[in-house]
């Protein structure tokens, strides 16, 4: 049977020719967020935040983080409640989970 050391994934992530992969992968979940968020889209600002930022990962592996810049963005992708004109909470808004449906 194989052994498997510990810290493998470590150096496997850390290989100069896995970087081109992440970056490829990342871009991929980027397209379809942007391509699920266009489906609800009026202005498009949302749509065009999404954005793929370096992100230090254990080990000083370097990551992929897929997100999105806009001031609303929380609230789109998981839920909220709409505000009445009282300023009272009102009907709730379910999430558009825009990312989460992009990676899976």
């Amino acid at each position: 049977m194989a052994t498997v050391y510990k810290g493998t994934g470590t150096k496997i992530a850390r290989l100069a020719g896995i970087q081109p992969l992440l970056d490829e992968a990342a871009a991929g979940i980027l397209a379809r967020a942007e391509s699920n968020a266009a489906a609800h889209h009026r202005t498009g600002r949302y749509s065009n935040a999404f954005v793929v930022k370096p992100a230090r990962g254990r080990s000083g592996v370097m990551d992929r983080l897929v997100t999105n810049t806009h001031p609303a963005s929380a609230a789109i992708e998981f839920g909220h409640f709409a505000a009445t004109k009282s300023g009272k909470a009102g009907r709730y808004v379910p999430g558009q989970h825009n990312l989460r449906r992009a990676i899976g």
